[in-house]
C-alpha cells in the first residue's frame, strides 16, 4: 500500500523549526536556538492509564540532544539522539531497545536555511528524501518527499485561510498535485497553536493545546470523531524542571 507522505509543520515558523515526515511541539527546541523546554512527557490513555513516558535532555543553548522513553511498565523503549553543528541540527538517530538503530536523518542547508532531509534505515539505505522551499525570510513555503520504496513523490504547500486571519492551511498533495487531505493551524490572539485540524478522505482529528498562565505548554490531546462523536484517544503532560517558555506560536 502506498503511504502518504504526511509533511507537518507551521507556515510561520522560520526553517528551524521543522521535522519532516511528522509534527511535534518539540521541533521548536530541536531546530529553534535556545529555549529549553520540558524534561518529561507523560502520555495517559482515555481512561488516564499511563502507557508511555518520555524524558528529555538538553544542551546549553536549549537544544533538544536526547528523548528516552519507556513504556507503561516502566521499561526502556528506545531513544532518539540529535546533533548540531554550529547551532544547527544535522543528524537525528532513533534507537529502539538495547541501543539498536532503527532510523537516521540527515539535515543539508543552503547558508542556514534548511533545504533538504535525508531519511535512512539502519543500513543506510535511503528511504525518503525531502526537498523544501523557502521564503525570503527563509519560511518553509512547500516542498515533496520522494519515497524511495515505493518511487512516487508526494508534497505540500501552504495558504492562509481566506476567511479566518487566524488559521493557516496545509494542503497535502499526491504526485499529480491532487488534494490527498489538509491540515488546518488555528492561533489564538496571542499567537499560541490552539488547535491542529486533519482532515485526509473520511478521517477527521484533532489536535488541541492547554497553555498555563507563563505561556509554556501544558498539555495536549488528541481527538478523533466516530459518527457524529468525537472521542479522545490519549494526552500528553508536559512537566518542567523551571519554568521554560514552551508555547508553540507564530513568531518562534
Amino acid at each position: 500500500m502506498k503511504r502518504f507522505l504526511v509533511f507537518t509543520l507551521i507556515l510561520s515558523f522560520p526553517v528551524f523549526g521543522f521535522t519532516p515526515g511528522k509534527w511535534s511541539y518539540k521541533d521548536q527546541f530541536v531546530l529553534h536556538k535556545g529555549k529549553k523546554g520540558p524534561s518529561k512527557e507523560i502520555v495517559r490513555n482515555s481512561e488516564g492509564t499511563v502507557i508511555y513516558v518520555a524524558e528529555y535532555l538538553y544542551d546549553d543553548d536549549g537544544h533538544l540532544v536526547q528523548e528516552k522513553y519507556s513504556d507503561k511498565e516502566g521499561n526502556s523503549d528506545g531513544k532518539t539522539i540529535f546533533k548540531y553543528v554550529d547551532g544547527l541540527i544535522t543528524s537525528e538517530e532513533v534507537y529502539g531497545q538495547n541501543d539498536v538503530l532503527l532510523e537516521k536523518k540527515d539535515f543539508a542547508y543552503k547558508g542556514r536555511n534548511l533545504k533538504k532531509v535525508v531519511v535512512k534505515d539502519a543500513t543506510g539505505k535511503v528511504q525518503i528524501q525531502y526537498s523544501l522551499e523557502t521564503d525570503k525570510d527563509g519560511n518553509i513555503v512547500a516542498g515533496e518527499g520522494k519515497n524511495s520504496e515505493f518511487n512516487d513523490i508526494d508534497s505540500f504547500k501552504f495558504i492562509q485561510d481566506p476567511k479566518r486571519p487566524n488559521v493557516q492551511i496545509q494542503l497535502l498533495l499526491d504526485d499529480k498535485k491532487k488534494k490527498q487531505g489538509e491540515i488546518h493551524y488555528k492561533y489564538d490572539s496571542k499567537g499560541s497553536l490552539v488547535e491542529r485540524e486533519f482532515f485526509q478522505g473520511e478521517f477527521h482529528r484533532v489536535n488541541k493545546f492547554k497553555y498555563r498562565a507563563d505561556g509554556s505548554l501544558e498539555s495536549y490531546s488528541f481527538h478523533v470523531k466516530q459518527g457524529d462523536s468525537w472521542m479522545i484517544e490519549k494526552t500528553h503532560f508536559l512537566v518542567y524542571d523551571e519554568s521554560p517558555r514552551g508555547r508553540v506560536s507564530k513568531i518562534d
